[in-house]
């Protein structure tokens, strides 16, 4: 599971969140107390289940007091990761995809969290354009993270196997931070990207990738 980072939001930003209805999710002030991952790894399934030994991650929504907020929308947004494409079905009925928008949303629990294993592939193996930071987390439509956004299925085909191995090393000789080979999130490709690869491609959990892929 990829850590998490307190995040801080800048002072326009703060700005813009105003209480307009007392008691309702969607008008609570979100402030500097946010949990967010810093990576966004994008995983296959088993067909039934998703990956989330290697995918699953949390955000956590707090108000200015330090107070978790319930019933907040958390969003991940991946449309300015164009490497990388999303599964229409996320196999998880607590989370819902928007293809149009390229976003997975969920709505935070009693204590602020909400839990998230995004379902999809890159685009190809020879088909990488995002560097690091490419993805962007919004709680209420605030945008509160910009990670980097990581995939397994690099090919987009036939769940994990050679060719999305291929793809990682052409994205190693590259020499360009590639975000969507960096998996294990340290802002570089290099052996232990690799590592991490290998642990999910032998622990058999990603064999199958999107039954149905957003256009």
């Amino acid at each position: 599971m990829p850590g998490s980072r307190r995040h801080l939001l800048t002072t326009a930003a703060l700005a813009t969140l105003v209480l307009a209805v007392p008691g309702r999710a969607d008008s609570m002030p979100i402030c500097c107390n946010t949990d967010v991952p810093f990576l966004i790894p994008v995983v296959g399934s088993n067909g039934v289940v998703p990956a989330s030994g290697f995918g699953r991650f949390d955000v956590v929504v707090r108000d200015h007091a330090n107070n978790p907020v319930p019933g907040a929308t958390v969003t991940i947004d991946l449309s300015f990761a164009t490497d990388v494409s999303l599964c229409a079905d996320p196999l998880d009925p607590s989370l819902t995809v928007n293809c149009a928008n390229k976003t997975v949303s969920g709505t935070t629990n009693a204590f602020g969290q909400v839990f998230f294993t995004v379902l999809g592939g890159s685009n190809g193996a020879a088909n990488a354009t995002t560097l690091l930071q490419g993805g962007r987390i919004y709680a209420n439509g605030i945008l509160i993270a910009s990670p980097t956004v990581a995939v397994f299925d690099l090919d987009g085909v036939n769940g994990l196997g050679a060719g999305d191995l291929t793809a990682f090393l052409t994205d190693f000789a590259s020499g360009q931070p590639w975000g969507r080979s960096d998996l294990d999130g340290n802002n570089g490709l290099g052996a232990h990207d690799l590592a991490v690869f290998l642990s999910a491609f032998a622990s058999g959990t990603q064999i199958v990738s999107c039954s149905a892929r957003c256009p």
